[in-house]
């Protein structure tokens, strides 16, 4: 995971750069997503969030990520028709980040989001926002947690979109109005039935499991270890 500034400076950019290399794994990256608002409504905004995920695209390209997963941000909580302009200006915003990347063979994963972002929530606000969008070298992160809090039907989901998701986050919840990360198995998701329904449209890619300790890492490792 990628945030300003820390990760940005140039005496942490290298060891992080090196670290990475070392490994031979397959390699994906969480985009910045502290303060960073591609569809927010003040331009200047989204220009600076759009200049965070170029240098991200930049670093990716020195450690053969395959995968970028990104946020669309934040949409106005008061006003519906800035919410829609919301959704133009991410559609500005993910084609600039688009053709900059065009030429890296990397993977950009848009992230669905929870119900408080008003944006990439639901099956008819996601489909809202890719039908906009209208790129076919833009793919899907989904999030079961952010899922969760929108009461969202996950069968549909994969039925409409199991083509482009290319990466799950696997996050536990306990309410609707929060997303804290807890240990997988502790919550309220129904992992059994989610973990069915994408072994059913043969998804192949990767499982993140996010937390909020590392210290439940290995008991939420064994708890999802039971439905695969």
């Amino acid at each position: 995971m990628l945030e300003p500034p820390v990760m940005f400076k140039d005496e942490n950019r290298k060891k992080f750069i090196d670290l990475v290399n070392s490994y031979s794994l397959k390699k994906q990256i969480h985009a910045p997503f502290i303060n960073i608002n591609l569809c927010s409504h003040n331009s200047r905004i989204s220009n600076a969030s759009i200049e965070s995920y170029f240098e991200t695209v930049e670093i990716c390209s020195e450690i053969n990520v395959e995968t970028i997963t990104i946020h669309p941000g934040l949409a106005n909580f008061l006003i519906d028709s800035i919410r829609d302009f919301n959704k133009v200006q991410l559609k500005k915003a993910i084609h600039k980040l688009l053709d900059f990347s065009d030429d890296r063979n990397i993977l950009m994963c848009l992230e669905n989001m929870p119900q408080k972002d008003l944006i990439m929530t639901d099956e008819k606000n996601i489909e809202d926002v890719i039908t906009l969008i209208d790129r076919d070298d833009l793919f899907l992160t989904y999030d079961t947690s952010h899922y969760y809090t929108c009461d969202g039907n996950v069968k549909l989901l994969w039925e409409k979109y199991s083509h482009i998701i290319k990466n799950i986050h696997i996050v536990e919840n306990f309410s609707k109005e929060t997303d804290t990360h807890p240990p997988l198995g502790t919550g309220k998701i129904d992992f059994k039935e989610i973990i069915k329904i994408i072994r059913s449209f043969n998804y192949r890619g990767s499982l993140i499991i996010e937390l909020s300790s590392t210290n439940s890492l290995h008991q939420s490792i064994n708890f999802i270890k039971k439905f695969l």
